[in-house]
């Protein structure tokens, strides 16, 4: 079970990328870029799942991980965005990796 999440990961990041690709392309040519650091919080335990979110997020064009950081319990990713962001436009692929490493 796990390796078909991990297939499923796989192609739904290729998806994001490509996705991502197309609205950063949009934003260089409309001029619309406006960077903000967002703290992103995880419900991840694991440091590999932790490892891998981040870098699905830098992975993406427009995003990049900064740090992980633990507040509390649980751990934060740090990102830095092309644009401002609501938690589940930096971080589509969270579901995907909680059931594949979580």
């Amino acid at each position: 079970m796990s390796l078909l999440w991990g297939i499923r990961f796989v192609l739904a990041l290729i998806r994001e990328i490509i996705s991502a690709i197309i609205d950063v392309c949009y934003r260089c040519v409309s001029g619309d870029i406006d960077p903000y650091i967002a703290k992103v919080p995880t419900t991840f335990r694991r440091p590999v799942a932790q490892t891998m979110l981040a870098n699905s997020i830098t992975y993406t064009p427009g995003t990049v991980s900064i740090d992980i950081v633990k507040e509390e319990d649980k751990g934060v990713i740090l990102v830095g965005t092309i644009s401002p962001r609501p938690k589940e436009a930096i971080i589509p692929l969270e579901h995907h990796v909680q059931r594949w490493l979580e």
